[in-house]
């Protein structure tokens, strides 16, 4: 007697070609058992998608920084805009208009009218890249909802009206206290 394949052949239940299709797979088959490869295509497809999800994640965390980045860059910009297209140019003067910067005293040369209005509030001190602005109100006002930061002296007077339990009520500050 011969091998089973020989059997089904003269029996007829299979083909010459079947019998060597079946005998290649079984050869391939031994050959990856050799070489100590898995048979499942699970776990090298697991391995792959594995790999696909972490790099979407890393293009999705570089994405979303290079965004934050771009963000800043045009918030910037928008400032620098204001700053440049609001700032007061005829504010020059004989007086000095003294603020704290950075833990320091700074003085900026202004005349009555400016230091009034920024005493009062209705002018601002901004300050962007070292280069200090002099800006109206509203401009100030928008500044500062793009960055706080950028506003280094802006007096909001909300109310005139002192406090009822202000012990100094009584007493006016004159408007030209300087120090």
């Amino acid at each position: 007697m011969g091998s089973l394949q020989e059997q089904l052949l003269k029996a007829g239940l299979t083909t010459a070609h079947d019998a060597r299709v079946a005998k290649s797979e079984k050869r391939k088959q031994q050959k990856k058992k050799k070489k100590g490869a898995t048979s499942e295509q699970s776990d090298l497809q697991k391995h792959i998608e594995q790999t696909k999800l972490e790099q979407q994640k890393k293009a999705q965390e570089l994405n979303e920084a290079k965004k934050a980045e771009l963000k800043d860059k045009e918030q910037v910009a928008r400032a620098k805009q204001i700053l440049e297209h609001h700032n007061q140019e005829e504010i020059k003067g004989d007086s000095v208009f003294n603020f704290a910067y950075e833990g320091k005293i700074k003085e900026l040369d202004v005349n009555e009218a400016t230091r009034k209005a920024l005493s009062k509030g209705r002018l601002a001190i901004c300050v962007l890249e070292g280069v200090f602005y002099v800006l109206p109100d509203e401009p100030a006002r928008k500044i500062a909802e793009i960055d706080p930061s950028y506003i280094v002296v802006h007096a909001i007077n909300e109310n005139d009206k002192p406090a009822e339990d202000d012990p100094y009520a009584d007493y006016e500050i004159p408007d030209d206290l300087m120090w």
